[in-house]
């Protein structure tokens, strides 16, 4: 099912606009800034067999990475426009991309029955919901992992709000973040404070967690790239 939310319609239109120029993508780092360093952190956690899932994959651009490292990997995105993007431009043999809203429960216990348990890779996807969306968005992760499913999360932390606060006040929004929010999407906040909020330990046991960041495309007058406070957590289903 393609969800009929905000979140969709301002996602597509965000995605169907994108020319691939460089730049554009505010979050859309090279992989040797993004994805490496994560998969360097969880890949002795996971079960290298079951599917790895790039839930909200954006362009592909840390789905392709993922690829070589892992025998079968699925970007998933809201936006139809954005899987095709995906499609287009970071296709490989063990990749497959799909339409899922993560808000649609239903829908990932349908492609947990189609492929089973899976590990899951989430970079900086929560915090574009609002925290009323939070636990609907827990529920699909849960059936995406089943029993022997890994999340590795990395999200904005804490530090993230002020710093952008103090970034635009000295040098105005970013293009990158700026084309975001033409498109009302208008980003909520989860940081590390939250984690035991969203991922209880009644449900979830948490194997690792750290600070981290997010290497963006942005570049400042100074010749230093934007890097977004942050912070990375691996969980698993706690078993019953």
């Amino acid at each position: 099912m393609i969800s009929a939310n905000r979140y969709s319609t301002s996602w597509e239109s965000f995605w169907s606009t994108s020319t691939g120029a460089p730049g554009e993508i505010f979050w859309d780092a090279n992989p040797a800034h993004a994805a490496q360093q994560d998969v360097a952190l969880f890949q002795g956690s996971v079960d290298p067999q079951l599917p790895l899932i790039d839930l909200g994959c954006g362009n592909g651009t840390q789905t392709r990475f993922l690829a070589d490292h892992f025998p079968r990997v699925l970007g998933t995105e809201i936006s139809p426009a954005a899987v095709e993007i995906a499609r287009t431009k970071h296709a490989a043999a063990n990749i497959s991309y799909r339409v899922l809203d993560v808000l649609c429960p239903d829908d990932a216990q349908a492609l947990h029955e189609e492929i089973g348990d899976a590990n899951l890779y989430m970079r900086a996807v929560l915090h574009q919901l609002s925290p009323a969306d939070h636990a609907t968005a827990i529920q699909s992760i849960e059936r995406l992992l089943g029993r022997k499913g890994v999340l590795y999360l990395v999200e904005l932390s804490s530090a993230a709000e002020p710093f952008f606060a103090q970034l635009i006040t000295q040098y105005g929004p970013p293009p990158g973040l700026a084309r975001v929010f033409r498109h009302q999407i208008t980003p909520g906040m989860v940081n590390e404070n939250d984690l035991g909020v969203l991922f209880p330990s009644n449900r979830f046991t948490l194997l690792r967690t750290g600070p981290s960041h997010i290497h963006t495309v942005h570049t400042l007058p100074t010749g230093e790239v934007v890097k977004v406070p942050a912070f990375y957590t691996i969980l698993r289903q706690r078993q019953s």
